[in-house]
């Protein structure tokens, strides 16, 4: 009995010898990973724009509001090893790729970021979106200790026509930063996170307070309008406008009754009786505007720069006879339309 009870305390004793070398075969088996040695990265995490304005009729890939920046420090011990030494330092995308190429979505409609790496090269961060990662310095490869500074560069750009005006742009995490082992070929966890915050998005137009305006030339005899190109009765008159600060003001007017005329003088309309006689508009400067097609699109044929949007309230022109042949007795009648860009 004795020695059949010794034989069983024995093979107790055996398992639990056999469990706790297991348990200690596992624990040194997660000791590389835990022990690698990893740079440290420090430096700011927050980025802000404020209050930014976007013009309704910025073009599509226009950077709007301030450029900004942020360091990050590195400081990375000697890493030796065989046959490759040294580190990696790498930044993972938190964000999707937008309509244009190189710029993340911010999550506010019409509205990207741009990131560079202005120490390494100029690399645009931005190119690669979530599920990627790339290094943002060279790689560290000597296997000797490294420290030095990565300095980034922020840019919100205009991405789709329309933009959602009055929308916060909150992102908890724009990209992160960690450093890899090479030897080790051990990744830290994230030592620095990349967020935007306290950024506004408002969209910048005007309200046109005079959205028809009719003008009353006076009366003139046919004999003032001599010689060919003698232009007369000179009237004032106002587009009046109410316009949020941020852009600028760009209008074009457009012959109503031939939408393809880019002259400076407006055709005669329906009704006009006379000859030899047609209209113009003069701008404050008092040159003779010419037309351009009915459109907002910055750059548009004939679309001049009224001012920007804080500092205007009207757009003051002027409406003249021109001579254009041997005059005659009759009414004169025009149409034109104008329409407002905001850039």
């Amino acid at each position: 009995m004795i020695h059949s009870l010794s034989r069983a305390v024995l093979r107790k004793w055996f398992r639990f010898v056999t469990l706790w070398a297991a348990g200690c075969a596992g624990l040194a088996a997660s000791l590389p990973a835990e022990a690698a040695l990893q740079c440290t990265i420090t430096g700011s995490a927050a980025i802000s724009f404020g209050t930014v304005t976007v013009p309704r009729d910025t073009p599509v890939g226009t950077a709007i509001g301030p450029l900004q920046s942020s360091t990050v420090s590195a400081s990375c011990p000697s890493n030796p090893g065989s046959p490759n030494s040294g580190w990696y330092l790498q930044y993972y995308p938190k964000l999707t790729g937008s309509p244009v190429t190189g710029v993340w979505n911010t999550g506010v409609a019409g509205i990207g970021i741009r990131v560079i790496d202005v120490t390494y090269n100029n690399r645009r961060l931005s190119n690669l979106n979530i599920g990627s990662w790339d290094d943002f310095g060279a790689p560290i490869t000597t296997g000797a200790s490294f420290t030095g500074n990565f300095t980034f560069s922020y840019q919100l750009i205009k991405t789709a026509a329309q933009v959602g005006s009055g929308g916060p742009v909150n992102i908890p995490q724009l990209f992160t930063l960690v450093s890899h082992n090479i030897p080790a070929n051990v990744t830290s966890p994230v030592q620095v996170t990349i967020s935007v915050n306290n950024t506004l998005i408002v969209a910048a137009t005007c309200t046109v307070t005079t959205p028809s305006v009719g003008v009353a030339l006076p009366t003139v005899r046919a004999s003032a309008l001599s010689p060919f190109g003698t232009t007369t009765g000179n009237t004032p008159f106002n587009i009046g406008l109410s316009c949020q600060a941020g852009a600028s003001v760009y209008v074009t007017l457009t012959d109503a009754t031939n939408t393809g005329n880019t002259s400076s003088n407006l055709t005669l309309a329906t009704g006009s009786t006379a000859s030899g006689v047609k209209l113009r508009v003069l701008n404050s400067s008092g040159s003779a505007v010419s037309y351009g097609p009915d459109s907002a699109a910055a750059g548009n044929p004939n679309q001049w720069k009224v001012g920007g949007s804080a500092s205007t309230t009207h757009i003051p022109l002027t409406a003249q006879y021109i001579s254009t042949g041997p005059a005659t007795p009759g009414t004169v009648k025009g149409l034109a339309t104008f329409t407002m860009s905001y850039q």
